[in-house]
């Protein structure tokens, strides 16, 4: 009775499964249902098994198999993190990747797909099953949907350990492999040597009439793609996030075919699907297509079919992108393609990570590159926008207002421990979330990315090449160490360096900037991004207006035709008749309550300069006459800058005019000098005050 049922069991299971791979393109014989198929062979099972008489595989093998030597799966994320690598796929039964060779022997193209032991009892020796649809020696054509080739390294890696226990300390705190501790069901794992791996079979079930053959079924192919990776895989923040979530659809005929097998795709449908893929990925990791491409199609063929960021698609980000805009990120350089890495953030200047070999960094002078997952994390990004829709510039009213936004959440960044005053930071701090926007913007724009100053300020070595100008150290610039800054960091009445008045007067400024101002904060994007934010996705992605200033007024420190701005436009009174048209800083400065600037007649305050007189007087001086052209930060109060500042500072290297200036705490009584020109304004002794001295004594 015994030997009855073990019987019945084995025949009702070879039935279940002869039943479900008839249907399937792993039904091999001439009644299969694929292109690849036989001859004239009605058998079924013996193209992978035999009842007896097995070879090397499991269970009961019978096909022969490859003695490639394969490519292997590599990361520079797993490697850094000390992760096991894989192994190269044994064919000896009992080691790491023996079932995946099993599968590889028909997928990898280099085994006759009819190159099996015996049938019927009878072995073929060097005969082959003559195949349908295969090359002339048999094996699988390159073009086949279901071809691998012996190159794993764009694959989903097997013969490789599961191991969610390995974690590596960096400066950016832990870091895990971010797995599951134990894979959902029905995921299965193989046990060799006591430890756990993942081989093909883990994901695919070679007997089931499913899509693609996974063991998930949950749905259609989008949904068990989707429950298939986050089977295993445990992203910080994942769910709940956009591309978790979002609904909006795929017009791809091919994907609504392929994933929604006739049905609607959405984003959230796809899920991990939208961006990575486990076979024949063109980027890394396991991404479709290279970085911003992927962001840009999806899954889909184009952008104009894909609900993603490229031209014509939900939310398009791509046409915001240079070349479609003089100024902004070059994340579609194809000279900077692959050089994003997860981890790229630790190997800046100063950072007391080990540079990993044949790798990439965060640095300008070997690494220089701007790609989407700089400054979003696609398995956090929340739905949203950076700020309310109906609203230009931000709610910043608060000392909250350089918090990230939801399509920040997660993004890795940097904290500068602040140094002197206008030095550059020499440590910082990596953040494996940042929690402000200037920390993710200062991950390039800070030494961190751009390296030491040459003249040991906020210069650097580095030239934009979109500009022409020098790139200077926002990190440096917006050090509450100055005695000026814009509030990007921390509110100016937190400013240390700052001498009161720290912050202008309500009536000095335009909503909401007038509200609680000393206490407030600011984002970078508040001054930096596209040309029209209620039409377009917010954010500094690109414009056409230099330096992607933003807002009614675009224009600094010159107007389009490239005058420069005087103090007389503010009140009509300069010489040429010019106005504050397009003059960036009255987006948000009230200037004509500004008490230093209504000195405004001829001949009257500052009328002489040099001896021999302007003839329209302070209304003619251009406002970079007094201030530092990249209106950051300064060493000296209220954004001053002296005439021995070296560009870009000073305009044009001969703009500034002052060399010395004097904050006093009434603002009626401001006070500074001049050696170019006598002015009663600003010259030491009239009233007191706190005197900037000069930081450039050379």
């Amino acid at each position: 009775m015994y030997f009855f049922i073990v019987v019945l069991s084995v025949f009702i299971l070879v039935d279940l499964s002869f039943g479900g791979i008839s249907n399937t393109p792993h039904n091999l014989s001439i009644t299969g249902t694929g292109n690849i198929k036989a001859v004239s062979e009605t058998e079924i099972c013996a193209f992978c098994h035999i009842p007896h008489n097995e070879k090397e595989g499991t269970p009961l093998w019978n096909r022969k198999m490859p003695v490639s030597v394969y490519t292997l799966f590599d990361s520079e994320f797993l490697s850094r993190i000390n992760y096991p690598s894989p192994q190269q796929p044994s064919e000896v039964e009992g080691q790491p990747g023996i079932v995946s060779r099993q599968c590889l022997s028909c997928h990898d193209g280099t085994v006759a797909i009819g190159d099996i032991y015996i049938i019927r009892g009878t072995e073929l020796g060097n005969q082959i099953i003559q195949m349908q649809n295969v090359n002339p020696d048999g094996t699988m054509p390159s073009t086949a949907t279901g071809y691998i080739g012996t190159d794993l390294s764009v694959h989903h890696p097997v013969a490789i350990e599961y191991n969610p226990d390995v974690r590596k300390d960096f400066d950016i705190g832990t870091k895990t492999v971010e797995l599951k501790s134990l894979p959902d069901s029905p995921i299965k794992l193989y046990t060799y040597s006591g430890k756990k791996y993942v081989e093909c079979t883990s994901c695919h079930d070679p007997h089931k009439e499913n899509k693609k053959f996974l063991r998930v079924d949950v749905g259609n192919l989008a949904h068990d793609f989707k429950q298939t990776c986050i089977s295993c895989h445990d992203k910080p923040g994942w769910t709940g996030s956009a591309h978790d979530t979002q609904a909006v659809v795929y017009t791809d005929p091919e994907v609504i075919q392929k994933y929604g097998e006739g049905s609607p795709v959405s984003v959230a449908d796809l899920g991990c699907g939208n961006c990575h893929t486990p076979h024949k990925a063109q980027g890394r990791p396991l991404l479709r297509k290279v970085e911003e491409n992927t962001c840009f199609t999806g899954a889909g063929a184009s952008s104009s079919v894909a609900p993603c960021h490229g031209s014509g698609g939900a939310k398009d980000i791509q046409s915001l992108l240079p070349p479609n805009n003089m100024y902004g990120h070059p994340v579609t350089d194809s000279s900077l393609e692959n050089v994003h890495t997860p981890l790229d953030i630790l190997y800046g200047y100063g950072s007391n990570e080990t540079d990993p070999a044949n790798s990439r960094t965060i640095k300008f002078s070997d690494s220089k590159h701007a790609e989407c997952m700089d400054c979003h994390n696609p398995h956090s990004v929340k739905p949203g926008t950076h700020v309310s829709q109906n609203q230009w510039y931000p709610q910043s009213s608060s000392p909250e207002g350089n918090n990230v936004s939801q399509p920040l959440s997660g993004v890795y960044g940097v904290e500068p421990v602040w140094g002197s005053l206008w030095t550059q930071p020499s440590q910082f701090q990596t953040l494996y979330t940042a929690s402000k926007e200037y920390q993710i913007c200062m991950k390039c724009h800070s030494r961190w990315a751009l390296g030491d100053s040459p003249n040991m300020d906020c210069t650097t070595s580095e030239i934009s090449s979109q500009s022409g100008i020098v790139l200077t150290d926002q990190s440096c610039e917006f050090s509450p160490n100055n005695k000026s800054a814009h509030p990007v960091v921390m509110p100016l009445n937190q400013m240390t360096g700052n001498y009161d008045p720290k912050s202008l007067s309500p009536d000095q400024l335009k909503p909401p900037w007038n509200s609680n101002p000393g206490n407030q904060t600011m984002y970078c994007s508040d001054c930096h991004g596209n040309d029209n934010e209620t039409a377009n996705p917010k954010g500094p992605h690109g414009s056409q207006a230099k330096f992607m200033l933003k807002g009614p007024n675009k224009n600094w420190p010159a107007d389009e035709n490239g005058r420069l701005y005087k103090v007389g436009d503010i009140f009509g009174t300069s010489s040429d008749g010019g106005t504050t048209d397009g003059l960036f800083c009255v987006n948000c400065h009230n200037l004509e309550n500004a008490e230093v600037h209504q000195f405004k007649g001829n001949g009257g305050c500052c009328g002489g300069m040099g001896g021999g007189g302007m003839g329209g007087g302070f209304a003619d001086f251009p406002c970079v006459y007094c201030h530092v052209a990249v209106p950051h930060g300064s060493p000296v109060s209220r954004l001053i800058g002296y005439s021995n500042f070296p560009e870009p500072y000073n305009y044009m290297g001969n703009s500034l005019k002052l060399d010395g200036f004097v904050k006093n705490n009434i603002l009626q009584k401001w006070d500074a000098h001049s050696n170019s020109f006598t002015c009663r304004c600003h010259r030491m002794g009239m009233g007191g005050g706190n005197y900037d001295p000069n930081p450039y004594p050379y």
